[in-house]
C-alpha cells in the first residue's frame, strides 16, 4: 500500500532486486530512504528478478502496472548479454515495457548495460556470476558488443527518456572501495547506497506533480 504516497517501481534485474544483500540495504529500500532525505516521499517499491532478463521481465509488466506507478527505474540488460539474448529480442522487449509504462500514465528513467567483447574470457567465467554460463564466441563477438552497446543508447534517444548509460557507472571510479560483492558486478550494501544517492537527483524529477 503507497498511502497515497507516489509509487517509483524499481523493474529489473538481480541489480535491482539486490542480489546478495538484505532487503532493506537494497537499491529500492536504499533509494526510498535518499528520496526522502532529499524531499521527495515516497513508496519504491522492489520489482527486481534476480536472472531475469528483458524477454522474461517483459512477461511482468502486468505486476508492474498493477503498482500504479508515478515513475518507473526501468533496468535490464545485463542477464540479456550473459544468455547470448538476440539484441533485436532485447529491444523490443525493453520497448513494450517502455511503452506499456509510458501508455499508463508513468515516467520512465532508463538505466543501460554496457559490455565488453573480453567479458566471457575464461578468467571472467566465474560460476560465482548469478549462476549463469557466459556464451562463447562467435555468438558473443565484437558485433553483439557493438550492437548490445548501441541499445539502450538508441532507446533512451527514440522514446526521449532520462537516461543512465551504465547502471553501475556511479559505482566504476577506481578511488571506491568494497562497493562490489566479491563477484565484482553486484553491489554491495555500501555500493547499493552509493549508486541510491546518484540515481536521486536523477528519479527526483519523475516524481514530481
Amino acid at each position: 500500500m503507497s498511502g497515497g504516497l507516489p509509487v517509483l517501481a524499481a523493474y529489473g534485474d538481480s541489480l535491482v532486486a539486490g542480489w546478495g544483500v538484505a532487503p532493506d540495504e537494497a537499491l529500492p529500500a536504499q533509494l526510498e530512504r535518499c528520496l526522502a532525505a532529499a524531499g521527495r516521499r515516497c513508496v519504491v517499491v522492489n520489482l527486481g528478478v534476480s536472472g531475469e532478463t528483458s524477454v522474461r521481465g517483459l512477461a511482468r509488466l502486468p505486476e508492474v502496472l498493477a503498482a500504479k506507478p508515478r515513475a518507473a527505474l526501468l533496468e535490464f540488460g545485463a542477464n540479456d548479454c550473459y544468455e547470448g539474448v538476440p539484441v533485436e529480442n532485447m529491444i523490443r522487449a525493453l520497448s513494450a515495457m517502455i511503452e506499456g509504462l509510458l501508455g499508463a500514465g508513468a515516467r520512465v528513467f532508463l538505466a543501460g548495460w554496457r559490455t565488453r567483447s573480453d567479458l566471457f574470457h575464461p578468467e571472467f567465467n566465474d560460476p560465482d556470476l548469478a549462476g549463469l554460463v557466459p556464451i562463447p564466441p562467435p555468438l558473443f563477438g565484437e558485433e553483439y558488443v557493438e550492437r548490445f552497446n548501441r541499445a539502450h543508447v538508441d532507446l533512451a534517444a527514440k522514446y526521449h527518456l532520462p537516461f543512465l548509460e551504465h547502471i553501475l557507472d556511479p559505482l566504476l571510479d577506481p578511488d571506491l572501495t568494497d562497493v562490489f560483492q566479491p563477484d565484482g558486478v553486484h553491489p554491495s550494501a555500501s555500493g547499493a547506497r552509493l549508486l541510491a544517492e546518484a540515481l536521486t537527483p536523477l528519479l527526483l524529477p519523475l516524481l514530481a506533480d
